[in-house]
């Protein structure tokens, strides 16, 4: 897993921006809520969600209803008041997997 973070200050508020790349292993669609490598993510309605296009063209846009759990995925998180918060979901091509 790799993991990205950036610290930045903005008007007294701290952000800190992360990337992280898993399988969603639950989600839970009353809190609008994934659960990634054991992190729960906040998914907001202004959370962008594609699903990549493998190579064919361009991304397709998704709706938070059409993740799935299995779906490997690669987020740009918000981390406000030590919540993650998706900003962008992608969910990457599984159809060349290693094994």
């Amino acid at each position: 897993m790799k993991k990205i973070l950036i610290l930045f200050t903005l008007v007294g508020l701290n952000f800190v921006l992360a990337d992280i790349k898993g399988i969603i292993q639950s989600i839970d669609s009353d809190k609008k809520t994934i659960t990634i490598n054991g992190t729960v993510i906040g998914v907001m309605p202004y959370t962008k969600i594609e699903q990549d296009s493998c190579g064919m063209g361009w991304d397709t846009p998704k709706k938070f209803v059409d993740l799935k759990q299995g779906d490997f995925v690669d987020i740009d998180l918000i981390y406000n008041n030590n919540m993650p918060i998706a900003e962008e979901i992608e969910i990457k091509c599984m159809k060349n997997r290693a094994y």
